[in-house]
C-alpha cells in the first residue's frame, strides 16, 4: 500500500454537510477495498492564489471564485483505489481542484541500504538483540 495525501480545494459556498458527506463516501471506499484512512484534516477556508473556475455556476449565478475551503485526506491504498478516489472528487460539483500527493513520513528517509552504518538502525538491532537474548 501508498500513503497519500490528497489535498482538495472545495467552494468557499460548499455546506458543511455536503462536503461530510462526501468526506465519508471517500473513506469508505478506502476501508471497503482494503485502506487505511489515516486522518482528514480541514484547512479552513483561505484566499485562492488566483481566480479559480467552477465547472457550472451554482444557483446564485457564481462560477468564479476567490476563496476556497481546503481540506487534506491522508491514506494507505493501492493506486486504484487512488484513481477511483479521483474519480468521485471530479464528479463532485464543490470540489474546484485536488491533488494526490505520495506522501513521505520520516522513515523513509532512513538510509537501509547501509545498515552497518546507520547508527539509529545499529541501536534498534543491539536492543532486539539484548531482548531476544533474555
Amino acid at each position: 500500500m501508498v500513503f497519500y495525501e490528497c489535498l482538495m480545494t472545495a467552494k468557499n459556498t460548499a455546506h458543511y454537510n455536503n462536503l461530510t458527506s462526501l468526506m465519508k463516501d471517500i473513506s469508505l471506499k478506502i476501508v471497503n477495498n482494503g485502506g487505511i484512512v489515516r486522518s482528514i484534516q480541514n484547512h479552513g477556508v483561505r484566499q485562492l492564489p488566483h481566480r479559480f473556475r467552477a465547472k457550472y455556476a451554482d444557483r446564485e449565478g457564481n462560477r468564479y471564485y476567490e476563496k476556497g475551503r481546503f481540506i487534506s485526506v491522508f491514506y494507505d491504498a493501492n493506486p486504484g483505489v487512488m484513481r477511483e478516489v479521483e474519480g468521485i472528487l471530479n464528479l463532485d460539483e464543490q470540489i474546484l481542484r485536488n491533488t494526490h500527493l505520495k506522501a513521505r513520513n520520516k522513515f523513509m528517509d532512513v538510509n537501509n541500504v547501509r545498515e552497518k552504518k546507520n547508527p539509529y538502525i545499529q541501536e534498534i538491532v543491539l536492543e532486539d538483540e539484548r531482548l531476544g537474548a533474555k
